[in-house]
């Protein structure tokens, strides 16, 4: 029988535990908001829902005058059925509280709780005849509708209504108005009633131009959110078209095998990669450059080295001639921004690379056997404050040999303790990655990249050009001691120390 009570008891909390969460949605007893409404109206709506919970509980504090009325006016009942009014319906209200529907009726129910309260509190202090002990009290219930969120016109006729119950109540008892007393009670309300006034209106316009500022506040912020994601929309947008200016088809050749990685810090960035095959000539050309600064600003000026590489198949055999063009075509229209870049070309039938510079990083060579070679050439930058100088260096390559141009993004990532990466651990890299296909080689290497970086937002823009030869099968190989290729800046057996200005 006990275990049958036990169950019995335990279903029932059960049925309990869930009429409560059923419930709990509907329970809010403070109201939030994310956002200011429309019209003021809405705005007074909301504040009254702020403060409703504790002006409905607050009228509880009126029962324990019930037994000093009894005392002091027994043969007044209507001032115990006004004073039990109080509570009641400020219970009635704390249940509301409850109910979705009334919580978006908080000022239409405020504003009838406050007419209740102060007409009520005018009515039974007046059925005292001005008792002083009653006076003070109805000197505080109007001093609240001051500061309660109602509609101005609607204090005003609350206020006025208060009154006109009061002095006609004490009109038809035919209070004695001679008493000193008396006179000094009214002399008290007439003067509370004309700050309150004045309180009334200062307050709801207080609160006015408050609700309207932060209204302002809220549409300019709206207008800034607005423009911001068309800002960012227009961003992305110009990152795709950036992205159709690189490379899309990439040559397919039997002597090579060509890939390339680019990832701008922002949607748009500074670096640019470019790729030409001159089938005439049976020649390549590979470009990188690395504009100054970043986003928008870079991704213009990089959009301006393409346009001015429309003629570079007329030069590919000529590197530093094309920077040349490239310095004419942008001069004057840079500003403050500047250009660095890496060109080469590279005869697919002999193997012959020529590389030049415009204050660019050297090209690597990565050999076959993990070797790693630079060819670096002496040349200016190209900015509009400095005049052209460029010059030429050359080296031939074999078989399995990879050429790789890249930005400085790479060498100068930064770890997550803050160390750069630096040339030597990225020279480690290429040499991890030497028997890869270049598509395979630049994806390793931005996957080590990335895990040094700690995460895929790079402090720069980050671009590799990656070209593996694979030989000509008519091609004459000869070692490079009998060429006697020199890596370091040596010039073509025909531009013997050629510099371009």
């Amino acid at each position: 029988m006990s275990l049958n009570k036990y169950v019995i008891n335990c279903n029932a909390g059960v049925h309990s535990l869930n009429f409560i969460r059923k419930i709990m949605p509907n329970i809010k007893l403070v109201e939030d908001r994310t956002s200011y409404p429309e019209t003021f109206k809405e705005e007074l709506n909301f504040q009254s829902s702020r403060i409703m919970t504790f002006a409905s509980l607050i009228t509880l504090g009126w029962l324990f005058y019930i037994p000093i009325d009894l005392q002091l006016h027994p043969d007044e009942p209507v001032i115990i059925a006004l004073r039990v009014g109080f509570p009641v319906i400020g219970l009635l209200l704390f249940l509301s509280r409850f109910l979705k529907p009334f919580r978006s009726r908080s000022l239409l129910l405020l504003t009838l709780y406050g007419a209740y309260l102060e007409i009520s509190t005018g009515i039974l202090t007046a059925c005292t005849g001005g008792d002083p002990a009653y006076i003070g009290g109805y000197l505080f219930v109007l001093m609240v509708l001051a500061v309660a969120p109602l509609q101005r016109s609607t204090a005003y006729s609350i206020l006025g209504a208060s009154l006109a119950c009061f002095f006609s109540i004490i009109f038809f008892k035919e209070i004695n108005l001679s008493n000193l007393r008396t006179q000094y009670s009214i002399n008290d309300i007439i003067s509370t009633t004309v700050v309150i006034s004045c309180f009334i209106y200062i307050l709801n316009n207080t609160r006015f131009v408050s609700w309207q500022k932060s209204r302002q506040v809220e549409k300019n912020q709206h207008v800034i959110e607005d423009q911001k994601n068309q800002l960012e929309n227009q961003i992305v947008m110009a990152g795709e078209l950036q992205k159709t200016l690189l490379p899309r088809d990439i040559p397919l050749l039997d002597e090579a095998m060509i890939s390339y990685k680019y990832n701008p810090m922002m949607e748009v960035g500074g670096d640019f990669v470019d790729i030409i095959y001159n089938e005439t000539q049976k020649k390549v050309g590979l470009f990188v450059c690395d504009v100054s600064g970043h986003g928008v600003a870079g991704a213009l000026v990089s959009s301006m080295v393409k346009m001015s590489l429309n003629r570079w198949n007329e030069t590919v055999d000529r590197p530093s001639q094309t920077l040349l063009n490239i310095y004419h075509s942008l001069v004057g229209k840079m500003e403050t921004h500047f250009v660095t870049a890496g060109i080469c070309s590279i005869d697919l039938t002999t193997g012959v690379l020529i590389y030049s510079s415009a204050g660019h990083p050297p090209l690597i060579l990565a050999r076959k056997s993990g070797e790693i070679e630079l060819v670096n050439a002496r040349g200016r930058i190209i900015a509009d404050s400095m005049p052209p100088n460029y010059e030429e260096a050359s080296a031939v390559i074999h078989e399995g040999d990879s050429v790789i141009l890249y930005t400085d993004g790479i060498t100068e990532c930064f770890g997550e303790d803050n160390v750069m990466l630096g040339d030597d651990a990225f020279y480690a890299m290429i040499q991890k990655n030497i028997h890869h296909t270049p598509e395979d080689m630049s994806r390793n290497i931005f996957k080590e990249l990335t895990k040094f970086n700690g995460s895929e937002n790079f402090r720069d823009d980050v671009s590799i050009l990656i070209m593996k030869y694979t030989g000509n099968s008519t091609q004459h190989h000869k070692s490079r001691d009998d060429e006697q290729w020199n890596i370091q800046n040596t010039p073509l057996p025909e531009q013997s120390s050629k510099s371009i200005m």
